[in-house]
């Protein structure tokens, strides 16, 4: 494999975003702290708390350090510690900026609308609104500190510049939540099955491999297991597609009933079910398989459905394991049951 053909690394972290473009960070950043370099070496009148030697030694270490963030993401992926890190830089160095801005009505406080509405859009609701609190806090010190040092009161347009500027965050928290909501709503609906909603294969692959990467760290146990329905296609033929939409939503009900939160439960496709039970022996895996085909053989009883269930079961090796070859085994498991002993195994 190409160095270009490497995926790059990811971090698995419970509150990582689910789109980052540290690409495009690293950009837009380095453009904004270059203007802003720019704005106050070239400006006629010198900056207002700090000289400009320590302006431009701020300013090379906002370059160093995004510099060292670029090659940890190299390095290690992303993590919600270094995104929020990064976004409370921004937020932390265009307040220094606003309060070395010379001029009474200071073009840099548009570098803190920037950095609160840039982070929120791209690390999601709950960093933008940590940037949009720090954001308004740091910006009421920064013009108190500001007008202690200019004297007199604030001229009057710049009232309606800061009313603006805080109707343009309010605005964008609104967007942004509803943004947050619409990403969760086809998060959900991307990674569940839309009939009995329970995840779906894709969801399962990418659990899976998580799962399986925890494996190779800690070496907890799993247990991987396919279900088959049994006769399902006699359900269809004898009793309609309706009842056969019913026997695998109450499969799954029964299934993911029998199972803990910490377990994994996925339709894999047509009348096939994948399993992975976490931290637990194959003796327990299959006390619940027991019940879960007892329960389920009892309803399918009940309302005269000519249907059951098999399962194929199986455990990971100690260490680095394939999720291919883990699949493929507990599917032979599955079938190689049903040939020497009939189904319902």
């Amino acid at each position: 494999m190409t160095e270009a053909e490497k995926p790059n690394p990811v971090s698995f972290e419970e509150d990582l975003p689910e789109i980052y473009m540290p690409h495009l960070q690293l950009f837009v950043r380095y453009m904004l702290v270059t203007i802003t370099a720019v704005y106050l070496n070239y400006s006629p009148v010198p900056p207002l708390i700090l000289t400009l030697p320590k302006v431009n030694l701020i300013i090379a270490g906002y370059y160093v350090f995004y510099l060292f963030w670029w090659l940890y993401y190299k390095k290690r992926g992303a993590n919600i510690f270094m995104i929020r890190l990064g976004a409370w830089v921004d937020t932390l160095a265009a307040t220094l900026a606003l309060m070395s801005d010379p001029y009474i009505i200071p073009p840099m406080m548009g570098l803190l609308l920037i950095a609160s509405v840039g982070n929120g859009i791209q690390h999601g609701f709950r960093i933008f609104i940590e940037c949009m609190a720090g954001s308004f806090i740091l910006t009421i010190v920064a013009f108190v500190y500001r007008f202690m040092i200019i004297g007199g009161r604030p001229p009057y347009n710049l009232y309606f510049y800061i009313f603006l500027i805080a109707f343009a965050v309010f605005y964008s928290y609104l967007l942004v939540r509803r943004l947050e909501q619409m990403r969760m709503e086809a998060v959900c609906a991307s990674e569940h099955d839309s009939l009995t909603g329970i995840l779906n294969r894709r969801a399962f692959l990418t659990s899976a491999k998580y799962l399986l990467l925890l494996n190779e760290r800690t070496n907890i146990p799993l247990v991987f297991i396919f279900a088959d329905l049994d006769n399902f296609k006699a359900v269809n033929d004898q009793f309609g597609h309706d009842m056969g939409d019913k026997t695998l939503q109450y499969f799954s009900q029964i299934a993911e009933s029998k199972l803990r939160k910490n377990d994994i439960i996925a339709r894999y496709g047509g009348d096939e079910f994948v399993m992975i039970l976490t931290d637990t022996s194959l003796d327990n895996a299959e006390s619940v398989l027991h019940r879960i085909r007892s329960e389920f053989g009892e309803w399918a009883q009940k309302n005269g459905l000519p249907v059951g269930v098999s399962f194929g079961i199986g455990t990971t090796r100690k260490g680095v394991n394939d999720l291919g070859d883990v699949l493929r085994t507990v599917d032979a498991a599955l079938y190689d049951a049903k040939r020497k002993t009939g189904r319902l195994r």
